[in-house]
């Protein structure tokens, strides 16, 4: 089991009116960094990013300068975008874009891939929301034949191209592994039929036992010996003794809002906090930590686990500082090496 760190480009908080001060954008942009190179330097095995548009709270939404960005500030840490949104992104731009970056890292690109659910992403770069799914596998489609193919033409519902030659193509041979991100029965169809599934958000491990299993058992079975599974956990990790009332309250917060994208387990502010808990969500000491890392390897051992500390600012209650969030990736470097 290999672990990654998520520098997570949230910094302000939802439903933030006034635009962030540019030179806490720039400090925040600094932040993330930092802690790409602390998470490689107290031995994470990836650092990975996500994708967001339009959300003030989010003051680093391009995911491909943050991915250029890291892998010119690391050296053997994976990267990969979990998950970049190619739905809404030129196919050829993003596929040159990705082949560079795997360049520069020298073959440490993962590309982590989702179909994408919020409507305003799509509005924000006017690409319909309709048929996004469709126009999704075209893009993987276009993608993969600009990485692989000597010259590449493509006639499709939505793209059609004569004659592309990307040059350079990626360091990785025949191409960077492609990760899917899927909830959904359909999106889980097409993690098949990549090499990957990237889960955010996992259930409890009674639940998910069985849809990894499952999973696994039909990868396998359509000759993907090296199919992946990673998934995320997140949380702090402290000997506070009053770390879950003061970290606690901004999944819960997050939660809401997902929530309103159907994306929400059943659960009422009264209990929401144990049942993300009972999920994906972990606070406590290192112990705790390496207990619940070793009940994930033991009962579903996935190939990947990525910890993200930081989200969207909880107005009115404790956030964590800059400082504070440094020192957090150096916890859990020192339960890293019993955690795997």
């Amino acid at each position: 089991m290999k672990i990654a760190f998520m520098p997570d480009t949230h910094f302000g908080k939802y439903d933030q009116a006034e635009a962030p001060d540019r030179d806490a954008v720039a400090d925040a942009m600094q932040h993330c960094l930092q802690e790409a190179e602390l998470a490689e330097r107290v031995g994470f095995d990836g650092v990975w990013v996500p994708e967001r548009h339009q959300r003030p709270e989010t003051w680093w939404p391009n995911t491909v300068t943050l991915l250029a960005a890291i892998a010119a500030r690391t050296s053997r840490v994976q990267i990969a975008p979990t998950v970049i949104q190619p739905t809404f992104h030129h196919p050829v731009h993003l596929a040159e874009q990705l082949a560079n970056i795997d360049s520069l890292s020298r073959g440490r690109l993962v590309f982590g891939a989702g179909v994408g659910y919020h409507q305003d992403y799509f509005r924000h770069f006017g690409v319909p929301f309709e048929q996004r799914g469709k126009r999704f596998e075209e893009t993987l489609e276009v993608i993969e034949g600009c990485w692989t193919q000597e010259e590449f033409n493509y006639r499709g519902r939505f793209f059609q191209y004569e004659g592309v030659r990307l040059s350079p193509k990626p360091y990785q041979k025949p191409r960077p592994p492609i990760w899917i991100g899927a909830f959904a029965d359909k999106a889980l169809e097409r993690a098949l039929k990549w090499d990957g599934w990237c889960l955010w958000f996992p259930p409890n491990v009674k639940d998910l036992k069985p849809q990894v299993e499952a999973m696994r058992e039909k990868a396998y079975k359509l000759g993907k010996k090296d199919w992946t599974f990673a998934m995320a956990l997140e949380g702090w990790i402290g000997d506070e003794p009053d770390i879950r009332e003061k970290h606690g309250h901004r999944w819960v917060r997050e939660w809401s809002f997902y929530a309103e994208k159907g994306l929400s387990p059943d659960a009422t502010p009264a209990n929401m906090l144990s049942a993300i808990e009972d999920m994906f969500l972990c606070l406590g000491n290192k112990q705790k930590w390496a207990d619940r890392l070793g009940e994930l390897k033991e009962q579903i051992n996935p190939d990947w686990v990525c910890i993200r500390t930081r989200n969207p600012v909880n107005e009115g209650h404790y956030y964590p500082s800059f400082q504070e969030s440094l020192e957090v990736v150096e916890r859990f470097g020192e339960i890293l090496p019993g955690a795997r």
